[in-house]
């Protein structure tokens, strides 16, 4: 430790009051803090940080964020998970919001998988202007991708925490693609973070990056490595590493896990809590009653009431048998919810042994005094045999323990070797220094989606640009080093992708060579999917959008949403995004147990499958029946039973990864079905001049909406009631509130808020196991809905107002939201005059039961807009909202698009059955206010407003595009 900060540290004294540890109002830096502040980190010099787990690596990223901060600048801090980054997202609340973002809940942006929002939890109109965005790496890499890379990066601070991540196997190319488009872009500072590089590969990727390389070897808390074997104990100190100590088993040569949990609990200061790596979820539930069973033996724990107000499942089932002997498992069975409990619990040393996988989630400060690997071996389904693991992977997950800010003087980890041959395999990990070596994932069978990449977000825009890029990325220059034969190759594989995705309709090219990607292309390189996922679902919509078209419900007709989702799912789960096809190895995967039984026979689709021959592969359509399950409403403990080893943490990552891809082919379609759009920027199979693009249409909003309703598990008609949860809101909705509400026939606003005895008791009941009381939690619910669309007004007003005081019309806005009627006519009209939006007003009073406005937006069609609003905040209805398609038909617009405008809202009944007409879009009134904010602030362009207003169902603030940079 160093007691005092180095001179011309470059942290203000603001920074050094809140951001510094202190011992006896000294200073106290870890060694790597120390020698981080030397070299400049508080000064805004960029650099790669490289240092055991726990010596305060995180802290350097904070003095980093905090003078960007200070300076005004944009800073994004990158980390490997959602979890971690909501984690962090938390702790910047905490500690920078107040003292660095001057309360200014915008300023700072969450953006996972899940959503993109601000400490509001609302929706950040430009993330990327944010001035402090949390993200994971590949969210991030979308939405610049999206958007293209802004110019001013220059202005940015990037910290990237576990920046080895870049050779993982699965998420690597992603990762070293993001680093490589940042690299080209610039910055104003980068501060990349890892435990786990080796010396040379750290010099290497510090070269590459251009920034300055900080090693540090040595933790403050060391760690005690113990190799037991029968005939002995091996073992080494990170304090003298290259001390290699050969001592006496003290257990009568036992080897076995149980062993050495009893004897470190019996120590006379034990190093609680402990954790047991294990390499199988299996394990940590096996070792976990066997440990019970053995220090417990003749009593039965108390069932815990932790769980009782989340859904049943297997894995909390399990835990309530467990968590009060103060033993609970940890891994990828469990939901999220069920994970928070548990390092809830840890966290506030609740509990003395956690078994667990590696999903305990990385880089987050747990208490834990020692580590036990109860096998150190995995699973290779390439090579079918158990191996080793690498051992940056066994230190990271090491130095888990004997962290820096908890009580134990050091850590303890202890593993086993079975074996002669294990014992020399092993030796691997007791050679402290020994980390394993950065593969690079850059590769030629995936150049046409960094290709793709590229070209969208505007750093590349020829053939030599790409390759001199391409060519320049980490996994390059190693490819040069390692194998200068298959580099060579580099180039002509690179000339192949482009080709091929000029040949898909991605890409167009002009005869001058410069490169241009189509409104799809762009839409695939923001999606984040594979190029040729997006291939297969395109061939699929071209063939099948006017069935899938024909499943939607109207006012006539309930259609077949059940059809209309179990074909589109299967279309997604088949697709290469998670199944091989050919050379492409899937992104993403189906949980292992669906591969054996055939749980739904879907013979009655077989011709409108993606994939008619499903009984070659049945995993995609069993899980496209759970999904469509899970949507409709089913208990997690019923789907869970359908296959023997199938948990809740296996469906809810596939119910995640399935409206992942629900989003991007939402965006996509919306691109495709464009009809501004010439057929020569069309992908290739819709190229045909016969095709029917009304049906294609339809689809968007329609696959967006499903993709919401598999991230709730909840029925269209009670998909709504989710917005009835704010932030700072006493309580919540959960799920299961809503299934028992819908069950009750509880599914409208109307039935929601009566206030008779009969509907309190509904209520009540629904809420029977809620704290303060089930009135309280019914009142609140009746309220919620009474208000239901004031709240949202209300605080799009409030924000709305904040960014209208930078225009020359701010009185604009607030006339907006509290007219009415006539008048709110009146401020719709000057509001568009003063955005330079044309218009046509089309009814003046002379002509019966004529639409309101013709709307003219630059390089567009006209658009014909009638404005209901209604007072008392009651919802327009079905019957108003139609109003419209008879009133343009009738003055002579009858193939124009219509939009009614819902001042303030529309019944959430109403979108799904006017999809099916095709020419019909709602819109309420906050969010078109969100849109018109963002013309004025020129980050949404009028073409952009047309193609949001002009596709059918709800237009959402949700869903307008970020802001595209040139």
């Amino acid at each position: 430790m160093k007691y005092i900060l180095p001179n011309n540290h470059g942290l203000s004294q603001q920074t050094v009051d809140l951001l510094v540890f202190k011992e006896n109002e000294s200073p106290a830096l870890s060694n790597v803090q120390h020698s981080a502040l030397g070299a400049g980190v508080g000064r805004g010099e960029s650099l790669l940080v490289v240092s055991p787990t726990s010596t305060g690596k995180t802290q350097i990223a904070l003095w980093a964020i905090a003078k960007s901060l200070e300076e005004g600048c944009n800073t994004v801090y990158l980390v490997t998970h959602r979890a971690l980054a909501k984690q962090k997202f938390d702790d910047f609340r905490t500690l920078l919001l107040p003292s660095y973002l001057s309360n200014d809940p915008s300023s700072l942006v969450l953006a996972t998988g899940d959503y993109v929002v601000d400490s509001d939890g609302e929706l950040p109109k430009e993330p990327l202007r944010s001035p402090l965005i949390v993200a994971t790496y590949e969210k991030y890499l979308a939405m610049l991708s999206a958007s293209g890379v802004p110019n001013d990066m220059r202005r940015t601070v990037i910290v990237c925490d576990e920046i080895q991540l870049l050779g993982d196997e699965h998420r690597g190319q992603s990762v070293e693609i993001l680093l490589t488009l940042l690299r080209n872009a610039g910055w104003k500072q980068f501060v990349g973070l890892s435990a786990v590089l080796q010396n040379n590969d750290a010099v290497n990727l510090a070269d590459w990056l251009g920034i300055k390389l900080v090693i540090e070897t040595s933790r403050e808390k060391h760690l005690r490595y113990e190799c037991w074997h029968q005939n002995g104990v091996v073992a080494v100190s990170s304090q003298s590493p290259e001390v290699f100590e050969e001592l006496e088993n003290s257990l009568d040569k036992k080897t076995d896990v149980i062993s050495a949990l009893k004897m470190l609990i019996k120590d006379k200061n034990p190093p609680l809590p402990i954790i047991v790596f294990c390499m199988r979820k299996q394990d940590t539930y096996d070792l976990a009653t066997a440990f019970i069973k053995n220090t417990l033996p003749n009593t039965e724990p108390q069932l815990s009431l932790v769980f009782e107000a989340l859904p049943e499942t297997s894995a909390n089932t399990f835990l309530a048998k467990t968590i009060e002997a103060r033993v609970a498992s940890h891994n990828a069975d469990l939901t999220d919810e069920e994970r928070g409990i548990v390092e809830q619990h840890l966290l506030e040393n609740k509990l003395d042994i956690v078994f667990a996988t590696t999903t305990l989630a990385a880089g987050v400060n747990f208490p834990l005094g020692a580590a036990i690997f109860a096998d150190w071996k995995r699973w290779d389904a390439d090579l079918r045999a158990r191996i080793p693991i690498e051992g940056g992977d066994f230190h990271n997950m090491a130095g888990r323990v004997g962290r820096m800010g908890f009580a134990h003087e050091h850590g303890r980890v202890i593993f086993f070797a079975a074996s002669d041959n294990e014992l020399r395999a092993s030796n691997t990990y007791l050679q402290l220094g020994d980390m394993s070596p950065l593969v690079p994932r850059v590769n030629h069978k995936k150049f046409n989606q960094l290709a793709l990449q590229l070209v969208s977000s505007g750093l590349c825009s020829t053939r030599d640009q790409l390759e001199d890029l391409v060519c320049n990325t980490f996994s390059a220059l190693r490819e040069q080093d390692n194998n200068l034969t298959s580099f060579a190759k580099w180039p002509n594989k690179l000339e192949l992708a482009v080709n091929g995705l000029i040949y898909e309709g991605f890409l167009i090219e002009s005869q001058a060579g410069k490169l241009v990607a189509t409104p799809v292309g762009k839409s695939v390189g923001h999606s984040g999917l594979l190029p040729e996922t997006c291939t297969f679902l395109l061939n699929y919509l071209a063939r099948k959008s006017d069935v899938l078209a024909s499943c939607l419900p109207s006012n006539e007709s309930q259609g077949d949403i059940a059809k209309l989702s179990f074909l589109l799912f299967s279309a997604c789960l088949c697709s290469p995004e998670f199944r091989v096809q050919g050379n492409t190895k899937p992104t993403r995967f189906l949980p292992f147990p669906l591969e054996e039984p055939t749980l739904f026979n879907p013979s009655q689709y077989a011709q409108d499958l993606a994939e008619p021959i499903w009984q070659s592969d049945v995993m995609p359509i069993n899980a496209a029946m759970i999904c469509r399950e899970w949507m409709d409403g089913a208990e997690v403990r019923k789907l869970e039973s359908y296959c023997k080893s199938l948990s809740a943490g296996m469906l809810f990552e596939m119910f995640r990864n399935l409206g992942w891809i629900l989003q991007g082919l939402s965006s996509i379609i919306t691109a495709a079905s464009d009809k501004r759009v010439d057929f020569s920027l069309r992908p290739r199979v819709l190229q045909d001049s016969t095709f029917n693009f009304d049906s294609l249409a339809k689809l968007p909003r329609v696959i967006k909406r499903l993709s919401f309703r598999v991230a709730e598990g909840l029925p269209d008609d009670v998909l709504w009631m989710m917005a009835l949860n704010v932030p700072g809101s006493q309580f919540k909705l959960s799920r299961s509130d809503v299934l028992s509400l819908k069950s009750a026939n509880f599914n409208t606003p109307e039935k929601v808020m009566l206030g008779n005895a009969a509907a309190d008791a509904i209520r009540n009941e629904t809420f029977k196991n809620a704290k303060p009381s089930p009135q309280a939690k019914s009142n609140w619910l009746r309220d919620a809905c009474r208000g239901w669309k004031t709240v949202h007004r209300q605080k799009a007003s409030e924000r709305h107002k904040r960014r209208a005081s930078k225009c020359s019309r701010p009185e604009l806005v607030d006339r907006y939201y509290s007219a009415k009627g006539v008048e709110f006519e009146r401020v719709f009209e000057e509001i568009l005059s003063f955005l330079g939006i044309k218009f046509e007003r089309l009814d003046d009073k002379t002509k019966t039961g004529a639409p309101d406005y013709l709307l003219l937006l630059q390089d567009s069609s006209p658009l014909v807009i009638e404005i209901k609003t209604k007072e008392n905040d009651g919802l327009v209805d079905y019957n108003k909202a139609v109003e419209v398609l008879a009133a343009s038909e009738i003055h002579g617009y009858k193939n124009a698009f219509c939009i009614t405008l819902c001042h303030p809202g529309v019944d959430p009944s109403v979108p799904m059955v006017i999809v099916d007409c095709g020419r019909l879009s709602v819109v309420e009134s906050h969010d078109l206010s969100e849109a018109l904010m963002r013309i004025c602030e020129n980050s949404l362009t009028q073409s952009q407003l047309w193609q949001w207003l002009a596709t059918p169902g709800q237009a959402l603030a949700a869903d307008l595009p970020f802001r595209e940079y040139n």
